[in-house]
């Protein structure tokens, strides 16, 4: 059973793709992003590191990568889909060092699809579960509420125009080192991001098939 890793611009869906995986086949789903949002206040470190994802700015690789080490410590048996990491051709051969037996599928989408998705973007901050206010497929049933919770959804602190276009940005600039890497590596799958997201799963599942992997 292969581990996965979700490659893609900032909005492509990787979250949202990741959640499908869950549901359907089991995988444990770990986000970068989210693991950083989780640290608390209680160190200048861990704020140094919220102000830096509030700016879209990327954090050093060794507190990356050390963060996911531990976390991916902690999950025995079970497959993995990793999203928010690795972001540059660095952090993929670091990876390398403790994460094994995967493939990666890249999701395409076009820059002004991935902001508006950025900016309609809400999330429940109890289940996890990730809504878009622009998208009829993915809009919360009752406005600004989740509808497993029945709590007011929030907007991550990188959901701004100005924190996209960095995020964007550094995506460009590594996007071709890292999917190169992979490529020659024969473990590289590319799909495009959907206007819905069972298209784009149905994308994703029919690589797994093909690859027997479910």
């Amino acid at each position: 059973m292969k581990n996965i890793i979700l490659y893609g611009a900032p909005a492509a869906g990787k979250g949202t793709q990741c959640e499908l995986l869950v549901e359907k086949f089991g995988y444990v789903h770990i986000s970068m992003g989210q693991l950083f949002r989780d640290l608390d206040d209680s160190t200048e470190f861990n704020r140094d590191i919220h102000e830096k994802i509030s700016k879209g700015i990327l954090i050093d690789d060794k507190a990356t990568s050390l963060l996911l080490e531990q976390k991916l410590g902690e999950i025995k048996d079970k497959p993995v889909v990793l999203d928010g990491f690795p972001r540059t051709l660095n952090q993929a051969k670091i990876l390398e060092s403790f994460f094994n037996n995967y493939i990666v599928i890249n999701i395409e989408v076009e820059e002004d699809v991935a902001l508006k998705r950025v900016l309609g973007r809400l999330t429940c901050d109890k289940c996890g579960k990730i809504y878009n206010i622009y998208s009829e497929e993915m809009a919360p049933k009752n406005e600004n509420l989740c509808d497993n919770c029945n709590i007011e959804l929030s907007s991550r602190s990188d959901d701004n125009a100005e924190s996209f276009k960095t995020r964007f940005n550094i995506y460009l600039n590594n996007v071709k080192d890292v999917l190169d890497y992979y490529d020659e590596k024969k473990v590289l799958y590319i799909v495009k991001s959907c206007e819905s997201k069972e298209d784009t799963f149905n994308s994703i599942e029919k690589i797994l098939k093909e690859m027997n992997i479910w």
